[in-house]
């Protein structure tokens, strides 16, 4: 009964991560120029250039990107321990890393955009 409830949990959680990504994804990026990834946009912007919007939303799908990325390794390394593959689990959420250095990367990019 208590591995349903868990993986019922996991499963709201992982629908949240999927929008979160498909919403950093498939959102415009404000900027009006084509085939120019969020990632570069949001690099681009410099410390002289004040209130630098189109930036400071590409920086916030990095941000969007990196939370539903930690969602889905969670509701993926929490079903792995409910199956019993303790071992997998631990390897899985040393992906955490990742999410936690894309979401101070976007951080530090959103505060350099409108500074």
């Amino acid at each position: 009964m208590e591995k349903e409830r868990t993986i019922n949990r996991c499963r709201k959680f992982l629908l949240m991560g999927v929008c979160f990504i498909s919403m950093a994804f498939f959102t415009p990026d404000a900027s009006g120029r084509m085939c120019v990834s969020f990632f570069n946009l949001a690099t681009r912007s410099t410390w002289n250039n004040f209130l630098e919007l189109s930036a400071a939303w590409c920086s916030c799908k990095i941000i969007l990107l990196s939370l539903g990325l930690f969602l889905v390794i969670e509701c993926l390394g929490t079903i792995l321990i409910v199956m019993g593959y303790r071992r997998i689990a631990w390897v899985v959420y040393l992906l955490h890393l990742l999410s936690s250095l894309l979401f101070l990367m976007g951080t530090y990019y959103f505060i350099k955009a409108l500074l």
